[in-house]
Parts: C-alpha cells; structure tokens; sequence
C-alpha cells in the first residue's frame, strides 16, 4: 500500500540578511535566476503543489503558516544519487518586501521505495494576517533541472484577538528554522519582539514561576509531551516580551524534585536562553541524589515557600504568574497551603497545562484517508473529551485566591495572559481596556 513521507526539510541555519527595507534575502537566491525561472515554462518533469493552508496561532502567540510543498515520488525515483533536491521559498507582502528562505534534501537520502511515497517539504513562517504571494522553485542541483511557480494566499485575522496591540511592531513574516528541542520550543533565533502589555505605564511587577520537573503523577493521571515545556517555554518567552518600560519582570525555574531553583533571572527584557537551556538539561536529567529521595514528600513545602520569597519582596504592585503542568504528590506530602502573613497582596495566576489527548477514531473509520494522496497515511484522529484534573499544588495557594486557567490550546493561553495584562493595568491604577 502506497504511504506518504512527511519530511520537515528545512535548512540547518537560516542564513538571511535584513536590509533597511525590511526585507530579508537569503543569499542562495543570488546564485540563480530566481524571477526569471517564475517567468519560465517548467523545464523539469516534476509533479508538485504549493500551498499555504490556513494560518493557526502557535503558543507564542503569533500566527504560524506553513508553506507545504509536495512531490509526486515517481518523479523522483530516477533522481536518486548524486546532487540535492533544492526548495527556494520567497513570500512577498502586499507592500512588495520579499522574505525568503531555502532549504533541501541529499537526493542520495531518499527512500528507495519513494516512488510509492508522495514527498512533503513543510516550511513555517510566523506572519501578520494581510495578502500575500508566495513563490517557490526546486532546483535538481545534479541535473541543472528546475521549476518555479507562484499562487497567492491570505492569511486571515484571529477570530478572538485577546491581545490586540500585541503584534503592532512585528515584521510580516518571520520564517521559523530547523532546531531540536530545547530551542524548537523557544526559538531563540525569532528577533520579532510582542508587545502584549505596553499599555501598562505604571510601575508594576511581574513575578513568573515555571515549574520545569513536576512530581510523578497520580493514578489515573498522565504526563505531557516533554513536561509540557513545548507549551510553557514559548509562553514564558511570551510573556518576558511585555513591550512596557514600566514593567518589572523576575523569572525562576523551579526543580520541585530536588527542591531548588534551577534558574531565576532579574529585570527580564530577554531571556538569558544560555543559562536557561543548561537548567533544562540539568533539571531533567533521570539521576536524583540520595538526600532528595528521602526527603520527597517536602516537596510541596518547597513550593510555598519560594511563592512566600517572592511575594514578601514584591514592594511594588505585583502580579504572580505559575506556569505547570498539573502535579499529583505521593502520599504523605506535606500540603499546607502559603500563609499570608507578612506578604503583599498580589494577583496570582496560575496556567495549568494539559496537552489534549489524541484518540483513533471507530474501527469503521481507521482505513479512511490511506493511499497516496492521504496527508499521513493513517487513520483519522480525533480528542477525547477533557479528563478530571489531578492536581494538588493549586491547592496550597488557595488563601492567596488565584485565578486558575486550565489550558490546551494557544487561545486559551491568549486569554490567560489578556488577564494578566488586566492584572497589571489594575495594579498600576490605570483602567482595564
């Protein structure tokens, strides 16, 4: 049975340069005749599509389009050897500024069956909603073969913007590069900078608390992907880009486990990625000292007193942000929830995050969509319905009245940062929008 590869074929580093037009021009564009080749009846016997499906908000909160780019594999099948498959991606805004980005594949990687596969090249690229036109070529760097085509595409605005002035000082396009996780979840080389909370111009204070190595669940409860961190750490690098001189910003890693702060950073205007990416390492590593073993269930005491450190030298009105994933302790854990005395009053929030739980659909459905022209050549999936939360950390900050988000979505992370923003305004003294 025909299968489809889906190859996320992006160039190790993107290479590109910004000039005083914004524009930002990959150099690998130079070594062709790139409009030319657009003008031009195609010269090599490929079988391919472009397009550019509906944009959908990543937990970075910007949008994220992804340019999809796909090869009939029969065409390929002689091609294999020598030379590279080159994909030259250029998207134009309504303004005329170009944004490109090239990428590619050793052709002698190629599958030895893919004449039975149908080959995906994905591109992503953060954009602004607006018109745009995309140009793509592939290039047989063998052969000298090539072909280019173009299509427009729309890129439509949120339906819900929770953050509306957000995006008011990011470029049209940002193409998103090929790295493992830790950055693929950070993305440190994406310069373009929100602006969720510049309408705060009164001195306030953020305090923000990531909990990076949650307790080992309950029974009945389930671990996220990655500790949740491919959500938590985009929302964490989102919320450091407040674009408000008046904001202070502390950040902290807890290690609940070993009961430390694995990372803090004072007067955050950009995460020190560096050192946050080493306490990551650290923090998730499988090796626990003896100490750490014996005295686990203090681990929730851990927790209320670094929120009680934090608040009591919050001088300034302040709003306390945790970010997790639910936790369930063992039996035995100390649960004593944070005592007020000698803190200041500060709005909590705490984001919850629970990654929705894929399910394959009926029996009766599994064998739809497989072939050749299927996307994943599986069954359909569908989301269970939401589970019961089993987490017992929200409730040792219970006297200190948090609004609690439960979260899935990057919608639903929208609303609990409009919150915060809210929050802020409210502790500043300034009117909520």
């Amino acid at each position: 049975m025909a299968r489809t590869l889906i190859l996320l074929l992006l160039s190790a580093a993107f290479a590109g340069r910004v000039s005083g037009q914004r524009e930002v021009l990959d150099p690998a564009f130079e070594k062709i005749p790139f409009d030319q080749w657009l003008g031009e009846r195609d010269q090599a016997r490929f079988h391919w599509t472009a397009s550019v499906p509906r944009a959908e908000l990543s937990f970075h909160q910007r949008l994220m389009a992804k340019v999809e780019i796909r090869l009939d594999g029969r065409d390929l099948e002689t091609r294999r050897g020598d030379g590279k498959l080159v994909f030259l991606v250029q998207i134009t805004d309504r303004d005329g500024t170009r944004y490109q980005h090239d990428g590619g594949i050793e052709l002698n990687k190629l599958d030895e069956n893919i004449k039975a596969a149908n080959l995906e090249y994905s591109q992503p690229a953060f954009c602004l909603p607006g018109d745009y036109r995309l140009a793509v070529a592939i290039l047989d760097t063998a052969t000298g073969e090539h072909s280019a085509r173009q299509v427009q595409f729309h890129v439509a605005p949120m339906q819900h913007d929770f953050l509306p002035d957000a995006w008011r000082s990011l470029q049209p396009v940002e193409f998103i590069g090929n790295q493992q996780s830790p950055d693929s979840w950070l993305l440190p080389d994406i310069h373009g900078k929100l602006q969720w909370a510049a309408s705060v111009h009164s001195p306030a204070r953020i305090n923000v608390i990531l909990n990076v190595a949650p307790s080992a669940p309950a029974s009945g409860a389930r671990r996220t992907p990655a500790g949740g961190l491919e959500a938590l750490l985009p929302t964490l690098k989102a919320i450091s880009q407040t674009g408000s001189s008046s904001l202070s910003e502390h950040v902290e890693l807890l290690d609940l486990p070993r009961r430390r702060v694995a990372f803090h950073q004072d007067d955050v205007r950009d995460l020190d990625w560096p050192r946050l990416k080493a306490s990551l390492g650290e923090a998730n590593t499988s090796s626990i000292d003896i100490h750490s073993l014996s005295d686990r269930h203090h681990d929730a005491r851990f927790f209320v007193s670094q929120v009680r450190r934090l608040l009591e030298v919050s001088k300034e009105p302040c709003v306390l942000v945790i970010l997790t994933t639910p936790v369930a302790f063992e039996s035995g854990e100390d649960l004593e929830p944070v005592s007020l005395e000698g803190v200041a009053a500060c709005h909590v929030v705490y984001i919850r995050y629970r990654a929705p739980v894929p399910s394959v659909s009926p029996v009766g459905e599994q064998m739809a969509g497989r072939g050749r022209g299927s996307r994943m050549g599986g069954p359909p999936f569908r989301n269970r319905p939401p589970e019961a939360v089993i987490d017992q950390l929200a409730s040792t900050l219970k006297p200190l009245g948090p609004k609690v988000f439960d979260v899935q979505t990057p919608e639903q992370m929208a609303r609990a940062l409009a919150d915060i923003e809210k929050a802020l305004l409210s502790s500043a003294g300034q009117p909520s929008r």
